[in-house]
Parts: C-alpha cells; sequence; structure tokens
C-alpha cells in the first residue's frame, strides 16, 4: 500500500509541477548562489503545491520540508554547483511515509 502512495505520489508531484520544477541545468559557481536560487524557486512553489497537492500537505510547514529535502545542491565533476532533484527518494523515504499519515 505505501509503495502504491509514493508512486502516485511521485506521479502528482512530477507531472503537476514539470512547469515549475527546479532548474537543473544551469550551473552555479558557488553553493550560495546555488542555494539561494532553490530556495528562490522552493519559495515560488510552496503555496502552488499546498493548493494543487492536499493529499499529500496539509501544511505550509510540510511543503517546505518536502522542499527542502527533495532539492539540494550538489558539486559537480566540472567543478560548478547543480540543483539536483531527489523528490522520487524523497517520496519514498521513511520520513514521507511517517509524516504521509
Amino acid at each position: 500500500m505505501n509503495k502504491i502512495v509514493s508512486l502516485a505520489a511521485l506521479a502528482a508531484i512530477t507531472l503537476g509541477s514539470a512547469a515549475a520544477a527546479h532548474d537543473t541545468t544551469t550551473p552555479f559557481s558557488t553553493r550560495g548562489e546555488c542555494e539561494s536560487a532553490s530556495a528562490k524557486m522552493s519559495q515560488e512553489d510552496k503555496e502552488r503545491l499546498l493548493a494543487t497537492q492536499p493529499q499529500l500537505f496539509d501544511t505550509m510547514g510540510e511543503v517546505s520540508s518536502f522542499l527542502t529535502r527533495a532539492w539540494s545542491c550538489e558539486l559537480s565533476s566540472d567543478g560548478q554547483w547543480y540543483i539536483m532533484d531527489h523528490r522520487r527518494a524523497v517520496l519514498n523515504s521513511d520520513w514521507f511515509q511517517r509524516r504521509n499519515r
């Protein structure tokens, strides 16, 4: 049952937020620049996710926690920082299963 819920959640967030998903192709020269851009994108997504995914999120805090875990800045082999997408892993995580009733 948890797998079905996780798959449905992933589909809803991935398909429902394709246009608003974080930019994972733009390189940043510093982690700070990357984190700032990711935070701005997350801020822009919060209200929309809460409104369009009520089956997944009850509060703005849950959305914020999800976005913080779902997107991270990582150093690539080219020496640049990129926003990385971890939505699938977060939706399948113990954290999400526990908080998702």
